[in-house]
């Protein structure tokens, strides 16, 4: 593994590495293993025609698309790993196997049994993530459980292979979006807000263009294209996060708030006490209250509680 590039997916940077005309390594910053093999000469070689068949992959995997056959793959282990990794390569995108029907499929291709425990130190080794598909493989009773990018990373990596859902930063907003993610707003606070009073959501919707146009920072929940939640952050506090009330319960408004805890730094929020839903979903992913106030920011009667996100969580 002498040439490496780095590619820029939605869930992260990713480190590329080859031998010079095979994809040898793809891992996740920071990820387990990361770099694992790369020799330390290694020199960054962008333009490498392999590397260029990878990003190509990729843009298409990570839009939704349908990426085709993979680019050629050289993977150095033991030939129990390799073997391994082959019987990964055939569980398809948006399918996924357990450790130990793994195992029971390896065992019957070897012609001998072997333990769902060392199946899983094999694909925990794995060198290649996301083209071979070690995020489809789950615990017992399909639990999700040991991936070296992270459990969060995994969610992401199977939402969008089984529903079709697509997280990305939005840095440039046209007009169109956020007119788009205004009526999501709408729709969602109409849905989740019973307690405002009469007009408020009239009196308030002229204002969230412009508050969706100049949050620092927007990510945007996406379904065949089209916008179904938003996230906005401004340094380590989210300002701002709705979803559609149609496609609430699958897990859109998690995997938003996932990638901006795990990859963006979030650390704080403000919620309206009178959300009770809302309030509970944030202390389910592991924030606590720590200040309240009486009212809104602009004085009305909706109290406020600020919450942080505890420390490993």
């Amino acid at each position: 593994m002498r040439r490496t590039s780095v590619y820029r997916s939605p869930l992260g940077e990713m480190l590329l590495a080859s031998d010079g005309s095979a994809l040898t390594g793809l891992w996740f910053e920071g990820q387990r293993h990361f770099a694992a093999g790369v020799a330390p000469d290694a020199r960054a070689c962008d333009g490498l025609p392999v590397f260029d068949g990878v990003r190509a992959w990729l843009d298409s995997y990570f839009t939704g698309g349908h990426p085709g056959s993979v680019p050629p793959l050289a993977l150095a282990g033991t030939p129990f790993q390799r073997a391994v990794w082959d019987e990964l390569r055939l569980v398809g995108s948006g399918q996924t196997v357990t450790y130990g029907e793994l195992a029971a499929r390896l065992g019957g291709r070897l012609g001998r049994a072997t333990s769902p425990r060392a199946v899983g130190s094999a694909v925990g080794r794995n060198p290649v993530s996301v083209i071979v598909g070690c995020h489809r493989v789950l615990g017992a009773h399909g639990a999700l459980t040991g991936y070296a990018g992270g459990i969060w990373c995994k969610r992401a990596l199977l939402a969008l292979e089984r529903e079709g859902l697509v997280v990305t930063e939005a840095p440039e907003r046209p007009a169109a979006l956020v007119r788009a993610l205004a009526d999501v707003w709408e729709r969602s606070v109409r849905a989740t807000h019973d307690f405002l009073l009469p007009g408020e959501v009239g009196r308030m919707r002229p204002m969230v263009p412009d508050a969706i146009g100049h949050v620092p920072l927007l990510l945007v929940a996406r379904r065949s294209g089209a916008p179904i939640g938003f996230l906005g952050m401004d340094g380590d506090f989210v300002e701002m996060l709705f979803v559609d009330p149609e496609e609430r319960g699958h897990g859109v408004g998690r995997l938003l708030m996932e990638r901006a805890t795990e990859l963006l730094g979030a650390r704080e929020v403000s919620v309206n006490e009178q959300n009770p839903q809302a309030v509970g979903f944030y202390e389910h992913l592991g924030f606590s209250a720590y200040r309240r106030t009486s009212t809104d920011d602009d004085g009305r009667p909706y109290p406020l509680l600020y919450l942080r996100l505890a420390d490993g969580a």
